[in-house]
């Protein structure tokens, strides 16, 4: 066996000591030094690493608390939106009754959560509630998309409705053709003022003015007629569409020409006597499909009047 001499003395004395160990024992300890710095060095590494997890850890979990919290928050305000597009159908339907439409598709009103779930994806989503919400909240807004795209097609229908009506509207005589003047005689038979036939029938509404008061358009149409006969005098008829025309007779004035497209309260002429008439009046008459009826059917307050 082969032995390692070393000579220890002390400084300033004349003592020393001759020490022999066997090489191998140096071996072993310059091993067990090195097998030490090795284990310390990977207690380190794994005290850092473990810290280190553990805040990667904690954060994430920080991180998935906050996320789960705001995932729960926005279902929440999917419940408000969703009541309030149901309460929204409510008073849909009830213009859709009023009006006489059938009630559009009502399959996307009741809010669901798909069909049934793979094994794999129940077993997924029990160990991930965030997943699981997540997965709700995404069907949830495609559903709320498509219903407020059926809502969307339903206005656009109903917009479609309204200006058809407000078009109906426009052209459906509704005012007085004069602003300011007195009913006089109605329609309906009649003894004739000027020729004095009884029974004879009033196919109009008499109004008189002043000569010269302005006669108005009651509704939207094109001039038909600009004549003169022998009972109306000087008159205008106008066509409104929808089978509707209304004549203005007795007019010292034309002031339109045929073919001419006019609105609701423009003038068309102006009060005289003209033809068979005992007085400054307008003679108005309203026939619809080429029948002439009352026009105090077709003369509206204010408030119902349409621009």
């Amino acid at each position: 066996m082969k032995f390692v001499s070393t000579h220890i003395s002390l400084e300033g004395s004349s003592v020393s000591m001759q020490l022999s160990f066997p090489k191998v024992l140096l071996l072993f300890i310059n091993l067990f030094k090195r097998l030490a710095q090795l284990a310390l060095l990977i207690l380190v590494v794994n005290v850092f690493a473990y810290w280190t997890h553990k805040h990667f850890v904690d954060t994430a979990q920080e991180q998935r608390v906050q996320l789960y919290s705001r995932l729960e928050n926005l279902n929440t305000k999917i419940d408000s939106i969703d009541a309030k597009i149901s309460t929204s159908y409510v008073h849909e339907d009830l213009v859709y009754a009023k009006y006489g439409f059938s009630i559009p598709d009502t399959s996307m009103r009741k809010m669901g959560l798909g069909g049934l779930t793979s094994p794999d994806s129940a077993l997924v989503w029990s160990v991930s509630p965030i997943k699981r919400l997540k997965t709700s909240i995404t069907d949830r807004f495609k559903r709320i998309e498509a219903k407020i795209d059926r809502s969307n097609n339903s206005y656009l229908k109903l917009q479609s409705f309204i200006e058809n009506v407000h078009g109906d509207l426009k052209h459906t005589p509704s005012i007085l053709p004069v602003a300011n003047g007195f009913l006089g005689s109605g329609f309906g038979y009649r003894t004739h003022p000027v020729t004095r036939e009884a029974n004879k029938m009033h196919y109009g509404l008499d109004i008189s003015a002043p000569k010269w008061t302005t006669i108005y358009a009651t509704a939207n149409g094109r001039i038909e007629t600009v004549a003169t006969s022998e009972t109306m005098g000087r008159y205008v008829a106008i066509d409104h569409g929808n089978g509707i025309v209304t004549r203005y007779g007795h007019m010292t004035l034309p002031f339109t020409k045929e073919g001419l497209m006019v609105s609701r309260g423009d003038v068309i002429g102006y009060i005289g006597s003209t033809g068979r008439s005992t007085g400054n009046h307008v003679h108005y008459e309203v026939w619809v499909k080429g029948t002439p009826v009352n026009p105090i059917h077709y003369i509206l307050p204010d408030q119902y009047s349409v621009e």
